[in-house]
């Protein structure tokens, strides 16, 4: 799970921090999440549980559980958010089979106070964003449950400012958006990956990044081989991941969080449709 930090906040537009989900270390938070719950899709996982399913790259996140409560918030956490008064992000969650209620969150950032400026929880079959400082309710996004979506946000504090949620996934390349007006003199303290305590079953995490200016904007999907292009050789990289050869870049074109022969149809189809990236 590469992650791009805003780094400094005040010092740059945006800086950049890349490491692996498989060493979490990028996330220089108070973390509760440990390297065991971040894998490869081949990584060996106690029975009953469910395997690794990136997005991106050859790591993702895991975090929850096949059956029971999390008794305590577990979670990854970026502090180099500190300060920033502008934050335009993005990351890639695998529903799976998480539930963590209304009052609860996959995503959080809060201000150094600590108090909750964005807020989105997975509530059955929605994603529902609560904005601290929002003129208006926001609308839920309906989605399914063992699906990779890419969750975007734009936020700013001051006067009524804008804030934006677009949701795209699931394979359709159908994008979900959602606004509000926003007043809010507090800056950003921290931002927070996982789930809340009392979330059931688990989600996945994969791809933040995060920065002041510029939106970083969707990954190509169906490009498997990471060239930022859709072509026959994307589909031969699925190809060569079904016989255990994992490819570097998002070969799940369906997004149902499996690679597989169905995803080599996907690409075809958008070699077929003169598919573009983002």
């Amino acid at each position: 799970m590469r992650k791009q930090l805003l780094l400094g906040a005040i010092v740059a537009a945006f800086g950049i921090n890349a490491a692996s989900a498989c060493a979490i270390l990028a996330w220089n938070g108070t973390n509760t999440a440990t390297a065991a719950m971040s894998g490869q899709p081949n990584t060996a996982v106690p029975a009953g549980e469910p395997a690794f399913a990136r997005y991106s790259a050859l790591c993702s996140l895991r975090i929850g559980q096949q059956t029971g409560a999390l008794a305590a918030a577990s979670y990854v956490e970026d502090t180099n958010v500190a300060g920033a008064t502008t934050y335009k992000a993005r990351f890639y969650l695998n529903t799976g089979t998480a539930n963590t209620g209304a009052a609860g969150y996959v995503y959080l950032a809060r201000s150094a106070a600590p108090a909750d400026l964005i807020r989105i929880a997975l509530n059955g079959t929605n994603l529902e964003a609560t904005v601290a400082g929002s003129a208006a309710a926001i609308a839920a996004v309906p989605v399914v449950a063992g699906r990779y979506y890419a969750v975007e946000l734009e936020w700013a504090n001051g006067t009524a400012q804008p804030f934006v949620m677009r949701v795209t996934g699931n394979g359709t390349g159908v994008t979900e958006t959602r606004n509000a007006t926003v007043t809010q003199t507090a800056a950003l303290g921290t931002v927070r990956l996982g789930l809340s305590a009392g979330s059931t079953g688990f989600a996945q995490f994969d791809e933040y990044d995060s920065r002041r200016t510029t939106n970083p904007g969707r990954l190509c999907r169906g490009d498997s081989n990471g060239n930022n292009l859709i072509q026959g050789s994307d589909r031969t990289a699925v190809s060569n991941e079904i016989i255990g050869t994992l490819a570097s870049g998002q070969p799940d074109c369906n997004e149902n969080t499996a690679v597989q022969g169905s995803d080599r149809t996907c690409i075809s189809n958008l070699i077929a449709a003169a598919a573009t990236c983002n």
